[in-house]
C-alpha cells in the first residue's frame, strides 16, 4: 500500500542524493524495441512444446538515483490458447509510464504496432496503487510483445515464475542509504544468480497449479518487498519495521483510521436496534442484516473504504469489501460491542506471514468483535450469508487487529463444514428406467452454495437445465424449495425424478449403479508427489441415503462389499454399505472431509483414500431375473 506521504518523501530522497550508485557494469539481458528475428521464427518453445506462450525476458532494475524502477517484459505467443497475454493486468502507479510494441512477421520483415494510450486502462486498488490492465495491438500467433513500465518507488514484488514458461527473469536493485526494505522469497524455483544487489531465474517451468490449491501466490517462485523505513536528512519515517508500525500507519490513513471518525449517520440505527433486541446476538445479527440491505458490495476487494468518510458508501448503496465492513463495525461499536477492524489477505492473495510486517500482503478487512468468552468474525459482503460464515476468500490463516491502542492476532477458523444429506427412492419402470423422489438438505456452507448458484439463473427453469445438465439422464418433473429466503435455515430441495440412461439390460440381467449423483468417479490428486498442501477451504460431510425396489421378477445377484475407510486422527472417513432387504437395495454412502488443510506429508494417504473411494463407487449392482 503506498500514499501520497511516500510520494513526498521520495522527491526529498531524490534531493539528497549525490552520487549514483553504480553497479559494476552489468549488460542488460534486454533492450525494448530491439527483437531477435529468430524469436519472431519460433514455432514452439524447446523446453515445454505444450507451451501456449512464454516470457523471452523479464527484466527489472531500479535506479538508486533517480529513484526509478522500470520493468521491461517480452512475451512471444506460440498457440491460439496464449492471446490472452495481450489483454493482461500488471500492479502499477498512478504515474507510471507504459509503452509498448507487438512484432509481427510478415513477408519475411518485422512489422511493428505501438501500444495506444487509450489501450492502457488503469483501476484503482488504493490510494496510490493502480491495476493496469494493457490491450496490445496486432497480437496473433508467432507475435512476440515488450512491454515497459517505469515509475518512482520500488516494486512490491517480482515474479521469477509465471503461468507460462520464463527463459529470463533478472532483477536489479542498486543500493540507497536512503532506503531500507525487506524481500521475503517463495517457491521452489532455485536462481542461477543471487547477490545482494542482482537476481537472476533462467529456463524456468511454467507454474502449473493443483487441484485445491489454495492460492498461487504462495507457492510461485518470486520475491515480495515491504518498506522498512526511509532515513532522510531530518527526518526519519518507519513502514513496515513491526506489526506496531503497521498499525500505525493504518490508523493514520485517511482511507481507514480517519474514516473510522464519527459515523453519525448510524445512530438512528443503532438506537432502534437497542430498543428492539436484548440478546447480544440479535443484535449483532440485527446490525449484520441492516449494512448487508443498506449497501451491496461492488464485488471489489479491498484493505481500504473508498473514500474518507463512510458515509459516501452508504448514500450510495454500493461500495467494496472495505466500505462494507467497516460501516458495520461503526454500527456494532454504536452498540457498544468491543469490535475491530482485523485486517488480512484474501485467499487468492496468499498467506499473511505473522514473522514479516507487511503493508503490501494486506489487501481485505473483516470485523472482529470479542463477546465474553467468544470471538465472533463478521463479513457482511454476502447476502446470502448467515452470521457465522465467512466467505472462502476470507479464509485464509490469521489476520491482524487494528486500534489505535493495541494490535494483535486473530486465527481465521472455521466452525461450520460444508454439510449435505441427500435421501432417495426409487423404484423401476420397466427394466431401465428409474423414477422417484429426491431430497436434499443442504447445511451451512452447502445451503449458502445453494442459495448462491440458484440465484444466479434468471428462474427455476433455468436452474433446472443447469441440475440436468450436470447429472445425464436425469428429467425433473418438479421443485419444491423449503427455506430458500430464510439464509439461517438450511435449504430443503425436492425433486421428482426420472432417471434414464443410467441402466443397462443384457438378457435376464440388469446392471447399475448404486451411485446415482454425484459419484467421485476420478481421483483429483494424480501427482505421485505434491509441492504444496491441499487446501479444501471447509471441512465435508456428505451423506448420501438411497432405496431402490426392484422391478418385479428380478432378485439381487451382485453387490458391491462394503467400504470402510479412516485416515490417522479421523481427518478423512468414507462408509460405503449396500444392502439387499425386502426386495430393495438400500445405500448408505457417507463421506467427511474433517479439516480443510491437508500438509505434503500426508498427501500420499489422501490420495490413496480418494483411489479408494473412487474404485469403490465405480461397483455396480446386478439384478438377476428370477
Amino acid at each position: 500500500m503506498k500514499n501520497k506521504l511516500l510520494n513526498s518523501s521520495i522527491l526529498i530522497i531524490i534531493l539528497f542524493l549525490g552520487i549514483n550508485n553504480i553497479l559494476n557494469a552489468q549488460k542488460a539481458p534486454m533492450k525494448f524495441g530491439k527483437v531477435d528475428i529468430a524469436d519472431l521464427q519460433m514455432t514452439s518453445y524447446p523446453l515445454d512444446t505444450s507451451a501456449v506462450a512464454v516470457v523471452l525476458c523479464d527484466y527489472g532494475y531500479f535506479d538508486a538515483t533517480n529513484f526509478m524502477f522500470t520493468q521491461t517484459l517480452r512475451v512471444k505467443i506460440l498457440k491460439k490458447e496464449g492471446l490472452k497475454w495481450a489483454d493482461h493486468s500488471y500492479p502499477g502507479y498512478s504515474k507510471s509510464d507504459v509503452r509498448g510494441i507487438t512484432y509481427n512477421l510478415e513477408n519475411g520483415k518485422i512489422v511493428e504496432s505501438k501500444l495506444k494510450s487509450e489501450s492502457v486502462f488503469r483501476e484503482r486498488v488504493s490510494e496510490d496503487y493502480y491495476r493496469l490492465r494493457v490491450a496490445m495491438p496486432n497480437v496473433k500467433e508467432g507475435s512476440i510483445m515488450d512491454i515497459e513500465f517505469s515509475y518512482k518507488w520500488l516494486p512490491n514484488f517480482w515474479y521469477f515464475q509465471r503461468e507460462i514458461p520464463v527463459k529470463w527473469s533478472e532483477l536489479i536493485l542498486e543500493k540507497s542509504q536512503y532506503i531500507e526494505f525487506r524481500k521475503n522469497y517463495t517457491g521452489f524455483i532455485p536462481l542461477s544468480v543471487s547477490t545482494d544487489t542482482r537476481w537472476v531465474a533462467k529456463d524456468v517451468p511454467a507454474f502449473k497449479p493443483e487441484p485445491y490449491l489454495n492460492s498461487k501466490s504462495n507457492y510461485i517462485s518470486k520475491f515480495e518487498f515491504d518498506i522498512l523505513r526511509l532515513t532522510i536528512p531530518g527526518d526519519y519515517k518507519e513502514f513496515t519495521t513491526d506489526w506496531d508500525a503497521v498499525n500505525r500507519r493504518l490508523n493514520e490513513h485517511s482511507h481507514f483510521g480517519n474514516a473510522l471518525q464519527g459515523a453519525l449517520f448510524l445512530n438512528s440505527t443503532a438506537k432502534e436496534i437497542e430498543n428492539t433486541y436484548s440478546n447480544p446476538l440479535d443484535k449483532i445479527k440485527a446490525a449484520f442484516e441492516f449494512v448487508k440491505k443498506s449497501v451491496k458490495w461492488n464485488e471489489k476487494e479491498s484493505l481500504l473504504a473508498s473514500s474518507n468518510v463512510l458515509v459516501t458508501a452508504f448514500n450510495k448503496k454500493i461500495g467494496n469489501s472495505a466500505d462494507i465492513n467497516l460501516i458495520l463495525l461503526q454500527l456494532l461499536k454504536k452498540l457498544d460491542f468491543n469490535a475491530y477492524p482485523v485486517v488480512m489477505s484474501s485467499r487468492d492473495n496468499g498467506m499473511l506471514r505473522p514473522y514479516s510486517p507487511s503493508l503490501e500482503k494486506l489487501n481485505y478487512v473483516i470485523t472482529c468483535v470479542k463477546l465474553e468468552d467468544q470471538t465472533i468474525l463478521l463479513d457482511a459482503t454476502e447476502e446470502l450469508m448467515p452470521v457465522g460464515l465467512l466467505p472462502e476468500r476470507a479464509i485464509n490463516g490469521s489476520g491482524r487487529i487494528i486500534d489505535p491502542k493495541f494490535t494483535d492476532w486473530v486465527e481465521i477458523n472455521n466452525t461450520k463444514k460444508n454439510r449435505k444429506l441427500v435421501q432417495g427412492t426409487f423404484s423401476f419402470i420397466g427394466t431401465n428406467v428409474l423414477s422417484g423422489k429426491l431430497i436434499y438438505n443442504n447445511v451451512d456452507y452447502a445451503a449458502f452454495n445453494f442459495r448462491k448458484k440458484y440465484q444466479s439463473y434468471n428462474s427455476e427453469d433455468g436452474y433446472l437445465k443447469h441440475f440436468e445438465k450436470n447429472n445425464t439422464g436425469f428429467e425433473v418433473e418438479n421443485l419444491k424449495l423449503t427455506d430458500l429466503d430464510s439464509i439461517y435455515k438450511p435449504v430443503i430441495a425436492e425433486y421428482d425424478i426420472k432417471i434414464k440412461n443410467r441402466v443397462d439390460v443384457l438378457g435376464d440381467l440388469i446392471s447399475f449403479n448404486p451411485m446415482l449423483l454425484e459419484r467421485i468417479d476420478e481421483n483429483p490428486f494424480k501427482l505421485e508427489e505434491r509441492l504444496y498442501p491441499v487446501d479444501f477451504g471447509t471441512s465435508m460431510e456428505k451423506i448420501y441415503l438411497y432405496t431402490i425396489n426392484l422391478p418385479e421378477g428380478y432378485q439381487v445377484d451382485q453387490l458391491p462389499k462394503p467400504l470402510i475407510i479412516k485416515l490417522p486422527d479421523n481427518s478423512a472417513s468414507c462408509i460405503y454399505q449396500i444392502s439387499n432387504m425386502n426386495g430393495t437395495v438400500q445405500v448408505m454412502f457417507k463421506f467427511m472431509i474433517n479439516k480443510p488443510v491437508f500438509y505434503q506429508t500426508e498427501y500420499s494417504q489422501l490420495r490413496s483414500f480418494y483411489d479408494e473411494v473412487v474404485k469403490k463407487q465405480s461397483e455396480l449392482v446386478v439384478l438377476k431375473k428370477i
